[in-house]
């Protein structure tokens, strides 16, 4: 991974270092847009985006943002190298609060068709608990509970962030 980080300061505060690891391009400029933080803050998960996060969670920083498309905030949810398993996008979604029977029809499906029924479905709710997932087992996967740690979901068809941890 390269590295592209340093001392890292936001408005009003010198002293705190603050990046943000990237999956895609999309999401690098959409959590850009949002906070506007200078472009050395910015690393891209070159790898996969657990093994990414590993990595930056060993620096000295005290506020790690993901900014990342669906299957890699499933992944860190799951925390998993690997493509999020259909069984287990269900049972996140189902913890993230929809009924058994409105997940019937997706236990054959691919991961990625879960996205636009919640979206579309103005399901805000349940991608923010998702959102909120990531970063409890990331923190946890991190064994750094006492970094702050943002996830911000991006969407590839809008261009910006659908929901975040905050």
């Amino acid at each position: 991974m390269k590295e592209q980080s340093g001392r890292c300061a936001p408005s009003g505060s010198p002293d705190v270092r603050e990046v943000v690891i990237f999956s895609d391009e999309i999401s690098r400029t959409a959590h850009k847009g949002l906070y506007n933080f200078d472009d050395g803050r910015y690393i891209r998960a070159e790898e996969d985006i657990v093994s990414s996060a590993v990595a930056v969670g060993r620096k000295d920083v005290d506020r790690i943002h993901i900014a990342a498309g669906w299957e890699d905030i499933l992944r860190l949810a799951l925390w998993t190298k690997d493509r999020p398993r259909i069984f287990d996008v269900v049972s996140l979604v189902r913890k993230a609060g929809i009924a058994d029977s409105e997940t019937a029809p997706f236990t054959k499906a691919d991961p990625a068709d879960l996205l636009p029924w919640l979206y579309y479905g103005k399901r805000f709710d349940v991608l923010r608990k998702i959102c909120n997932a990531a970063r409890k087992r990331a923190g946890a996967g991190l064994n750094r509970l006492e970094q702050h740690i943002y996830i911000h979901l991006t969407s590839e068809d809008t261009g910006q962030i659908i929901a975040s941890s905050l």
